[in-house]
């Protein structure tokens, strides 16, 4: 057998749930970019920025049980939709731009000169493409539950395997939670199926990254990466996040027990816990920040 990844972490799921708590965010409104418009909520502070990037699957609105925590222990959190997505301008087919690029003019327009980047699932491509295109305006990245958009030939031909036909045509419902979350908090599924349905705007046009994600490239980055997913992730299971430590030493490794694809909105708890863990230890030196 293969030796595991060196600080590789296993965090027990929680077995109870609270409703998700309401979003207040100090501000937020339509970002007037350059070449779109993008809704943002933004709790202020003075510590270090940290930005939340959702799934395809989502918008700011899935992050309510991380904006209080991450806001309580000192960061300014900012959360936004990208294009096509709730309350964000559609995707242009003739000039879609990148996410990479919207990120960017985010921060710019926020003037947000580093940040923290927390994302989840498709929201992870453009967290990682940016952070390796500008080491400098990133602190950290935190990737949960995503593929990356790892282009490499042995990496994609995994993925075939574990996907049979169809399989995307599957219920969000249950590619995306986890069983023992489905089984065990009937309420949590249905608020999640609620900003779920109204998250994607419409048509089959997604925006990329501006570069191709590539184990070489990540190897080359500098900000420090915690890898994180559930141990019944149906797209990025334990085995698939060790893959990518094996070809990224780099990497830090955490698995949340009991946990899907939707791993901040399952398990909180845990999720929370890992990510002000890690990014206490690699703030800026100015920031403020404490752990709550």
């Amino acid at each position: 057998m293969r030796p595991r990844p060196s600080r590789e972490r296993f965090l027990p799921a929680q077995t109870a749930w609270a409703a998700p708590p309401p979003l207040r965010p100090a501000r937020e409104g339509l970002a007037a970019l350059p070449d779109t418009r993008l809704w943002y909520q933004d709790t202020g502070g003075r510590g270090d920025a940290v930005i939340l990037l959702h799934a395809w699957t989502g918008s700011y609105a899935f992050w309510a049980y991380q904006q209080a925590p991450l806001a309580a222990a000192g960061y300014r959190v900012i959360s936004y939709s990208m294009r096509g997505h709730y309350r964000s301008d559609p995707i242009d087919p003739a000039s879609p731009g990148t996410a990479t690029g919207d990120l960017r003019a985010l921060m710019d327009h926020l003037d947000i000169s580093r940040a923290h980047l927390v994302g989840t699932a498709g929201g992870a491509l453009p967290a990682l493409d940016f952070g390796l295109s500008y080491p400098g305006r990133t602190i950290s990245l935190v990737l949960s539950s995503s593929i990356m958009g790892i282009s490499d030939p042995e990496f994609l031909e995994v993925g075939r395997r574990m996907f049979p036909r169809g399989v995307y045509a599957i219920s969000h419902t249950f590619s995306e939670l986890g069983p023992s979350y489905r089984a065990g908090n009937p309420e949590g599924v249905a608020a999640w199926e609620a900003v779920e349905a109204v998250a994607w705007q419409g048509g089959t046009l997604r925006q990329g990254t501006a570069r191709p994600i590539t184990f070489e490239r990540m190897n080359g980055g500098s900000a420090p990466i915690l890898l994180i997913t559930g141990d019944a992730d149906l797209m990025m299971p334990p085995s698939r996040l060790r893959e990518v430590a094996r070809n990224v030493p780099r990497c830090e490794l955490a698995i949340v027990a009991e946990a899907g694809h939707a791993l901040h909105w399952e398990q909180p708890e845990a999720f929370n816990a890992a990510i002000l863990e890690f990014m206490g230890r690699h703030g800026d030196s100015s920031s403020q920040v404490s752990a709550p």
